[in-house]
């Protein structure tokens, strides 16, 4: 089966998560991906964790999972002749991604300019102008300035961060939407366009972070990490082997859970029928000894077979076991730099995919692609030798 986006190539040009999951969107559509890298590969590749805790450029856990399918270059594009790489690179591409700093951006973005040459997209933490355009950030700090974090905290306590990554990830997915739709209009209407994803707008939009709710009614939204203890049940609860979490604290799913749990005569008692944000204690009464006795998996199964919004909290050892992901084969077993390993396969599938139309590729080796793609820019033998003694590729 052809994928979608098979015959396109994408050039990134990046430094972090974010341009990594972007690009690697392209890769599992089917399109091209170069990945252009420094002498000391992307920064990607030296975030561990790493297999037995030992270093490797290129078994990187991120990089493994961020870059399946690419191809990777070493272009030292600090010089003329680096930058005439660059160039050929451009021109050979249908779009470009830039996830770097903004300086370095607007110096390679205006090096494209011309009809013959790519659209772009460039990720930034806060765009390409204004007073913070220079600033650097993390995937936590960004949280911190959209509000996200402080909505995701337990009360009385401190705000929480994400998982590590999650934050660059999604704003990586923004970048991705944006770039087919600029890929599409270039296609159909011969217009080349530089689209700005800035990290915090792309968080900031993002409907967890309570603005919408704020900006109509000028409260905060509660904290939610957790237990809310005024509208229950509802978060995440420990049970006997681990935690589940819970929606349930509206009809017809709250009547559904107490009859479910055995205690249908919560429904006639005045604490939860007229003062039930005041009685969260008192309900637990009835709650914990239920979630106490059984383990997730079944608490899961029970609630759902009444009706309940109930869903077991799993952990990365969990998921490789769960039913669903096996019979949908979510985890695909590839051979990489480290040997046999599983990861998250293409999160979609396409009229009936399997394993025959849709195959992972592993993460490319560093440089590993360097030689060929000089061969197809119309380089020379001689010219690469004398680009390779110059430390220009490598």
């Amino acid at each position: 089966m052809t994928q979608p986006l098979n015959g396109m190539c994408v050039v990134e040009i990046g430094d972090s998560i974010a341009g990594s999951a972007c690009t690697k969107t392209f890769s599992d559509y089917g399109a091209r991906v170069i990945k252009v890298e420094p002498f000391s590969g992307n920064k990607i590749r030296r975030m561990p964790p790493f297999k037995g805790d030992i270093p490797d450029i290129n078994g990187g856990a991120y990089h493994l999972a961020f870059d399946t399918g690419k191809e990777s270059i070493i272009v030292d594009y600090s010089s003329n002749s680096g930058l005439e790489v660059l160039d050929r690179l451009y021109q050979l591409s249908d779009l470009v991604i830039f996830d770097t700093t903004v300086e370095k951006t607007k110096k390679l973005r205006s090096m494209i300019n011309g009809v013959k040459y790519p659209s772009t997209v460039s990720i930034t933490p806060h765009g390409m102008s204004g007073p913070f355009q220079d600033r650097l950030e993390n995937d936590m700090s960004i949280l911190a300035w959209t509000t996200r974090m402080y909505r995701n905290s337990m009360e009385n306590m401190s705000p929480l961060r994400n998982a590590p990554g999650s934050t660059l990830v999604q704003i990586g997915h923004t970048a991705a939407a944006v770039a087919v739709g600029i890929y599409w209009g270039h296609q159909h209407d011969q217009i080349r366009r530089d689209a700005e994803v800035a990290g915090v707008e792309a968080i900031l939009g993002n409907v967890d972070t309570g603005f919408v709710s704020w900006i109509f009614t000028g409260n905060l939204p509660e904290r939610i990490g957790g237990q809310l203890k005024t509208r229950y049940p509802t978060g995440i609860y420990p049970c006997k082997d681990g935690y589940v979490i819970l929606s349930a604290n509206e009809e017809p799913w709250f009547s559904r859970l107490c009859h479910a749990i055995g205690h249908p005569e919560i429904l006639e008692d005045e604490r939860f029928t007229k003062d039930r944000e005041n009685n969260w204690h008192a309900f637990m009464e009835y709650l914990g000894p239920y979630l106490d006795q059984h383990d997730k998996n079944y608490i899961f199964t029970h609630l759902q077979e009444h009706g309940v919004m109930v869903a077991p909290v799993l952990n990365a050892s969990d998921l490789l076991d769960d039913p669903q992901a096996k019979a949908r084969k979510s985890f695909v077993k590839i051979d990489s730099a480290i040997g046999e390993h599983f990861l998250a396969g293409a999160p979609f599938h396409l009229n009936k995919m399997n394993d025959k139309s849709f195959k992972l590729e592993s993460a490319p080796k560093l440089g590993e692609h360097t030689n060929t793609l000089l061969k197809e820019l119309d380089y020379s033998k001689e010219e690469i030798i004398a680009l390779f003694r110059a430390k220009i590729i490598g």
